[in-house]
């Protein structure tokens, strides 16, 4: 039975840490069918998301804030391949809707790679995916606020950049998934961000770096 979470401890942050060392582990995290973040007008109890059982001694969950915003321009648009199987449908046929309505699309998943600074290991971001997958956890996540997953060098993270919102672990592990595909095997800090309402942004940075806020809003 999954249990409705979201936010307490608010920590000051801004723009993500990145990229020089590769780290040679590589793991494949395939996606997992899930639906979207949802916009979400209910209660919500305010706490890190859990723990999984059998998680390692280091891994550790908290909560965060998103402070100062930076512009959009650096954002590439998401490879079709790594949009979630059970939501690519559906999005494309909001778009056509929406298209047909006023001539302009409304869901668009992008990602930026850091390109300076001291990215966290791929192995210790591995851990994160894992464990984030294992918590098996509903969420409900408020306005600026965030969900942080910590272990080694590697903090995962994921935002609600503009209204409340409800999602699940799976999917917030899919888009950590592809943060880690995208930039830290490469090398980089990483972030995805949902442009569609609710928006979202999920990734990674080194551990004790600061958040990016893209004004999506």
């Amino acid at each position: 039975m999954k249990v409705w979470h979201t936010l307490a401890l608010f920590v000051g942050l801004s723009t993500a840490a990145p990229n020089l060392v590769q780290d040679s582990v590589v793991a494949e995290f395939p996606h997992r069918k899930v639906r979207r973040a949802q916009t979400y007008s209910g209660s919500t109890i305010l706490s890190p998301a859990a723990i999984p059982e059998g998680a390692p001694s280091g891994y550790a969950t908290a909560t965060g804030h998103v402070t100062d915003l930076l512009d959009t321009s650096g954002l590439t648009e998401l490879p079709s391949h790594l949009v979630d199987r059970d939501d690519r449908d559906a999005a494309l046929q909001r778009r056509e809707v929406l298209r047909k309505l006023r001539g302009v699309a409304a869901v668009n998943d992008f990602y930026e790679c850091a390109t300076s600074g001291n990215p966290p290991k791929a192995s210790d971001c591995n851990t994160v995916i894992t464990n984030v997958f294992a918590a098996d956890q509903l969420l409900a996540v408020s306005p600026r606020a965030c969900l942080l997953f910590q272990y080694g060098t590697c903090w995962g993270f994921f935002c609600s950049l503009c209204q409340q919102l409800s999602t699940d672990t799976d999917f917030i592990g899919n888009q950590l998934s592809t943060a880690q595909t995208l930039c830290v095997q490469g090398g980089s800090a990483g972030t995805v961000v949902g442009e569609g309402e609710p928006q979202w942004e999920a990734g990674f940075i080194r551990s004790g770096g600061s958040l990016p806020n893209y004004d999506v809003c």
